[in-house]
């Protein structure tokens, strides 16, 4: 296995490496080893992951948790050469986390489980996009990030129930699909303020609106719509919790030209109004 690994951000907190697969007749890798809780989010690419038994189909749109303590085996397809984002969490930061949310028990209280897919939603696209993006630049804003980081943990971590097996995507959706889902959900996390249409994301896979509205929905399991309303609602949410920022200021700059409708549909997603998001 050929890959390129770099080390994007070290602190008490975690360990971040962006894993990029250089590959060009891939095999099955030999045994490897972890040492640490890891939550890799997989950007691009597909690739098996052996453990224990256990075969996993990771490809884009989920994060693979691990267990530290076990041996794996990682199987690349060099026709989608994978590229992810590998959050090395300490010890420490993982046994307060556990007290934090509470959930994933039906994982770390089984030992005959090492390794999970975790369907990726918006919210946690988005933060990942957040994240990935501040940790290109030259003067890193480390609290910013740590707590993006903390968030994004969280929300992976809160699956309280164990995740159905994600869809069985053959190899020409995978092939022809995967990377204009992929296209698509980049250009929305960059440009969500702006009003967006479905000819608009259609076009960039060079689909009609009927198709691309209905491969996203399969894919991802949210209408374009959907996608795009909560990446809006979660960016709102962070500048609630963590500015002093008006509400309506808010709102408008998170893309929505109502302060009614974001009202509304913030209610809806969070279950109290924005103005009780900072009590």
């Amino acid at each position: 296995m050929e890959a390129r690994i770099q080390t994007l951000y070290d602190s008490e907190i975690c360990v971040v490496h962006n894993f990029l697969c250089r590959c060009v007749n891939c095999t099955v890798s030999d045994k490897e080893h972890q040492d640490n809780f890891v939550i890799a989010y997989i950007r691009t690419g597909n690739f098996q992951f052996k453990v224990f038994r256990n075969n996993l189909d990771a490809y884009h749109g989920f994060f693979l948790i691990n267990k530290p303590g076990y041996e794996y085996r990682v199987g690349h397809d060099h026709k989608f050469p994978d590229e992810c984002t590998i959050f090395t969490i300490s010890e420490h930061s993982l046994a307060q986390l556990k007290e934090q949310v509470g959930a994933l028990s039906w994982f770390f209280g089984n030992p005959d489980i090492q390794s999970v897919l975790v369907k990726a939603t918006p919210e946690t696209e988005y933060l990942h996009h957040c994240i990935f993006q501040l940790l290109q630049t030259a003067r890193l804003p480390r609290l910013w990030v740590e707590t993006l980081m903390t968030e994004l943990f969280v929300q992976v971590l809160l699956t309280h129930e164990k995740p159905a097996l994600p869809p069985l995507l053959t190899v020409k959706q995978k092939k022809n699909y995967l990377p204009t889902i992929e296209t698509v959900k980049q250009f929305i996390n960059e440009n969500f303020t702006a009003d967006l249409s479905l000819s608009e994301l259609a076009e960039l896979g060079y689909l009609s609106p009927f198709h691309f509205n209905r491969l996203f929905k399969q894919i991802t399991t949210v209408s374009p719509y959907q996608y795009l309303l909560r990446v809006r609602l979660k960016h709102a949410h962070l500048q609630l919790c963590n500015t002093s920022t008006p509400v309506s200021d808010i709102a408008f700059l998170a893309g929505f030209n109502s302060l009614v409708h974001f009202s509304a549909a913030y209610k809806k997603m969070y279950g109290m109004p924005p103005s009780s998001a900072r009590k």
